[in-house]
């Protein structure tokens, strides 16, 4: 009776490890995420990187901030934008830029200042606009990195 008591018992905790393994485990996978991994087939802090996955280069002068908020699942700033000179696409005009830096802490984009975007549209251009790729820092443009990004958007574009 001994040994079976001491099985009954074995078996028992042998349960027991499990369960609270599996809850644990559980627990693990349905709790939500604070850190958003994105996969890309790009370095998106290389101008040369990024400029062929983009279908827009430009400088843009920062209108306006316009707000914040959920664009598939990531957190965006969105501001309008006004084109002052286009490195590669067709944009015209004023158009709206969806940035999420994946960095923190998270800087605005400073209203007047003008600054080099590579952008590729999202599938609503009126709700959403544009969205930014490249996510190295975001400085008001110098003839430095202009004539960077004027040689990384001669590059041939990536086939989709």
């Amino acid at each position: 009776m001994s040994k079976r008591l001491t099985a009954v018992v074995a078996g028992a905790v042998i349960t027991g490890v499990l369960a609270v393994g599996s809850w644990a485990g559980y627990q693990h996978f349905t709790e939500p995420t604070t850190r958003t991994e994105v996969l890309r087939g790009y370095d998106a802090y290389d101008p040369a990187s990024t400029a062929p996955e983009a279908e827009a280069v430009f400088t843009g002068r920062v209108a306006k901030y316009e707000e914040q908020r959920d664009v598939d699942g990531v957190t965006q700033d969105i501001y309008r934008v006004d084109i002052v000179s286009l490195l590669r696409g067709n944009l015209r005009g004023a158009v709206r830029v969806t940035y999420a830096p994946e960095r923190e802490p998270r800087p605005r984009l400073a209203a007047g200042s003008t600054y080099v975007f590579a952008t590729r549209a999202w599938p609503d251009t009126a709700k959403d606009g544009y969205a930014q790729l490249y996510q190295g820092p975001m400085q008001p443009v110098t003839d430095t990195e202009l004539a960077t990004w004027k040689r990384a958007a001669a590059l041939p574009t990536t086939p989709e």
